[in-house]
């Protein structure tokens, strides 16, 4: 295989296998963001199930106040009218007479009051359930939030991935390379010195009192 074979083939395999690595985190990422779209939806309807409950204890809160207020009005109309039709008989309103419509009038600010309170019960109660959706739904927001972060973090490790398989090739062919080049300069030196059959030794000289080199053969000193 040549140089620019060895190029692509490292490289190549390097990139598949990142787009590899990425795809199967764009998958978990596109899995995370359903399941936060689910979510979504869940807070959405939690919402409006809060918002109809917080309205019916409204409504509820009206219509029980102006039933407790129509009834009290009916009971002191009849007294009333009582107090009225004693009037016209010539009757004075004393003693027992007296007392009694004292007592209508207790029993009735009485039950007025009891029943107000009857009332606030149930208007208390539906809030509640309004309370409750409205914590459901944000309870379903911070999962949407988490789900989300998960599938930005998913396609953040797919692109590490990605970027970490390609360096991996890249350092892998420039090893590749030195030891290729490395292994050719060693050969070559090899088959120089194999040609020749000589090498380069210290030999005593007299030659002007010095020391000099000369080639050395395998067959002894080359005069």
């Amino acid at each position: 295989m040549g140089l620019v074979g060895t190029i692509i083939g490292t490289l190549g395999t390097a990139f598949l296998a990142g787009r590899a690595a990425k795809q199967q985190y764009e998958v978990q990422a596109r899995q995370a963001e359903a399941n936060a779209q689910l979510q979504a939806a869940e807070a959405e309807n939690a919402m409006l199930n809060a918002q109809k409950a917080n309205k019916n204890a409204e409504e509820t809160a009206r219509v029980n106040a102006q039933n407790v207020e129509d009834d009290r009005r009916k009971k002191l109309l009849y007294i009333n009218q009582q107090k009225a039709n004693i009037g016209k008989s010539g009757l004075a309103l004393t003693g027992s007479a007296a007392s009694l419509v004292d007592q209508s009038r207790d029993e009735i600010d009485y039950e007025t009051e009891k029943n107000l309170v009857n009332g606030q019960q149930d208007v208390y109660k539906l809030f509640g359930v309004g309370t409750d959706y409205a914590n459901q739904s944000q309870n379903y927001r911070w999962q949407e939030a988490n789900l989300r972060k998960n599938a930005s973090d998913y396609r953040a490790a797919g692109n590490r991935a990605f970027w970490n398989s390609m360096l991996g090739g890249a350092f892998s062919l420039a090893g590749n390379l030195y030891s290729s080049k490395s292994s050719a300069a060693i050969e070559s030196g090899t088959n120089s010195a194999s040609g020749t059959g000589q090498s380069w030794a210290t030999t005593p000289s007299t030659v002007s009192g010095s020391i000099y080199r000369q080639p050395y053969s395998s067959k002894g000193w080359k005069l």
